[in-house]
């Protein structure tokens, strides 16, 4: 009896010894892989990486900026710069139409609401409060600042939706902004 015990809590001690050991489930280690697959991506199409914001006329096609947060910003349509009233700010409610595209290669997009066609109603955030939006999208509209404003980003795991946070998987979000009228 005794040497049985002692047998089942060896071999349980063992047992949690070696699966405790795996180095590809830790946090760390799918932090490395996240940064590893970002930089890969980077190299693979490109992309070059500044740490300041160009000016809204003078994004080169393959310059991306890389904020303090950890996502790549990149400007494709400053949107409708010339009206003051399309300037977004606290409070306003914002049409976002977008695509979630895998990192992977080939690419694969993951999730479409680009057009009516693909989702009839889109997503409607309220900028500067937090809702079940990424928090890559709040900031990319902080940067993006007018009514029909177009970016792309490669969004880290920690900034995209709240199944990639915890899973650490990082994603290409493709986004258009339409600031709704106020309501009041």
């Amino acid at each position: 009896m005794k040497k049985t015990s002692i047998f089942l809590f060896g071999s349980l001690i063992l047992i949690l010894l070696v699966t405790g050991c795996t180095t590809t489930g830790t946090y760390a280690n799918l932090l490395n892989a996240q940064t590893v697959t970002i930089k890969n991506y980077i190299k693979e199409n490109g992309i070059q990486v500044t740490n300041t914001l160009p000016a809204f006329n003078a994004w080169k096609s393959n310059e991306y900026c890389l904020t303090p947060t950890g996502l790549y910003y990149h400007l494709i349509q400053p949107g409708d710069t010339t009206i003051a009233s399309d300037s977004i700010s606290g409070g306003d409610q914002v049409v976002i139409r977008y695509l979630k595209i895998s990192i992977s290669n080939p690419p694969d997009t993951v999730a479409n609401t680009w057009t009516t066609l693909n989702a009839p109603y889109p997503y409607i955030m309220t900028f500067r409060v937090s809702g079940a939006e990424p928090p890559a999208w709040q900031e990319a509209v902080s940067y993006m600042k007018y009514s029909g404003a177009e970016a792309q980003m490669i969004v880290p795991g920690m900034l995209g939706f709240s199944s990639e946070q915890t899973s650490i998987i990082p994603y290409i979000h493709v986004i258009s902004i339409l600031k709704l009228p106020s309501q009041n």
